[in-house]
Formats: structure tokens, C-alpha cells, sequence
């Protein structure tokens, strides 16, 4: 049932207003965007967009947007919805689809609670890929982390498809070697949140935003 409801953006998107206590990480989320468009134009790269909501916050802070993802439903929705960007149907899993993503020049690039929906390998090759070729752009990745979480609180993140829940040891493992990478889980919504970053002092921004909240 939870497979049906997640493959089509309408339904996604209620799931998600019933199960969420709030969409805060998408006000922290537009605070950062606002404070990135001070200093550049930011072209965005969203891996794994699904049905791209995170446009609605950040659409007045941006200059280009490529929304990634393998839903085919999501991608047709969103062409339509947001003409003016552009939105690709691929596959994170395959090694085509990089040479494919190489062709864009994001100075952002987001990941928004897609990587416990993927695996080990194709995590690592997602950061492999940013390494070796946008060395010096903003990236964030944002996703639920195993963390005295409530039963309740687990029980969302099993039925969102999260085949990969880990822990923050385990994240860290996954960025084992990338030095320039940071783990922080200093975000706490309904559940514990884990944070990749770099280029972007994403700790510092918090403690800012919530001061102004």
C-alpha cells in the first residue's frame, strides 16, 4: 500500500502533511538557500527531487533548478508545474546517469531524505561523484538517522519506504576518506535528522535561524 501511495506526487504529498508534525526543515532549509543567493546565483542540482516541494520555499532564491529522480510520475508533474526548470528522469544506480549530470554546472546541490531509500554503494558513488567533480559546491543532504527515536517516530520512517535507515556511525562510515565532508545531527523535527555537508557552515546557520524563529 505505502509503495502505491509514495509512486504518485498527490498522494506523496498528503502522506507526508499526515505524517509530518511540521515542515520546519523546509523553513531551515529556505533560510539557507536565502543566505547562499547573498553571496552567488545558485544553480541547483536535486538528486532524488521526488516532487520537488522544496521549490515552493526556495523558487525566489535560485537561478537554475535540475530535479533528478527515477519516478516518472513525479518528473511529468513537476515539468508541468515548473516550467522554467528543467527535470530528468534517471537512475542514481547506474553509471550513465553521472556522465549525464556532469553536463550541469550546479553551484548547490541537494539531497533532501533520499539516502535511506539507497544503498551503501550507490551512496558512496553520489559522493564520490561530487567529490571528483564540483569540488567547491554547497552540498547538503538532509535524512532521518536512527536515534532513541519514538516507536511512533520509527514507525514513520519504515513506512517511507526507508530501506536503509542508519545510524550516525553509520553515515559516518559512508563518508569515511571524504575529508571535506561534515556529519552533524544537530536538527531535531518529530524525529532525529543527520546532516552531510560542505562549502557552507550549515551548524553556524542553524544556531542563526533558530535565534530568529
Amino acid at each position: 500500500m505505502i509503495e502505491f501511495l509514495l509512486k504518485y506526487p498527490l498522494l506523496y504529498r498528503i502522506y507526508q502533511t499526515f505524517v509530518r508534525k511540521n515542515l520546519d526543515e523546509y523553513d531551515f532549509l529556505k533560510y539557507v538557500f536565502k543566505l547562499s543567493a547573498k553571496q552567488k546565483k545558485i544553480n541547483v542540482l536535486d538528486l532524488c527531487c521526488a516532487d520537488s516541494f522544496i521549490l515552493n520555499y526556495i523558487d525566489e532564491y535560485i537561478e537554475d533548478y535540475i530535479g533528478v529522480d527515477f519516478n516518472e510520475h513525479c518528473i511529468k508533474k513537476n515539468s508541468t508545474k515548473w516550467k522554467k526548470y528543467n527535470f530528468k528522469k534517471l537512475d542514481l544506480t547506474i553509471d550513465s546517469t553521472f556522465k549525464e549530470l556532469i553536463k550541469f554546472k550546479p553551484s548547490f546541490i541537494l539531497v533532501h531524505g533520499a539516502f535511506h531509500h539507497l544503498n551503501d554503494d550507490t551512496v558512496k558513488q553520489i559522493i564520490y561523484f561530487i567529490k571528483a567533480y564540483f569540488p567547491d559546491c554547497i552540498f547538503v543532504s538532509v535524512d532521518p538517522v536512527v536515534h532513541e527515536n519514538r516507536i511512533l517516530n520509527k514507525l514513520m520512517i519504515k513506512l517511507d519506504r526507508g530501506k536503509f535507515i542508519r545510524s550516525k556511525n553509520g553515515f559516518e562510515e559512508l563518508i569515511n576518506g571524504y575529508d571535506s565532508m561534515i556529519t552533524d545531527d544537530f536538527y531535531k523535527m518529530s524525529f532525529k535528522y543527520i546532516f552531510f555537508y560542505k562549502n557552507i557552515k550549515l551548524l553556524n546557520i542553524y544556531r542563526e535561524w533558530k535565534e530568529k524563529k
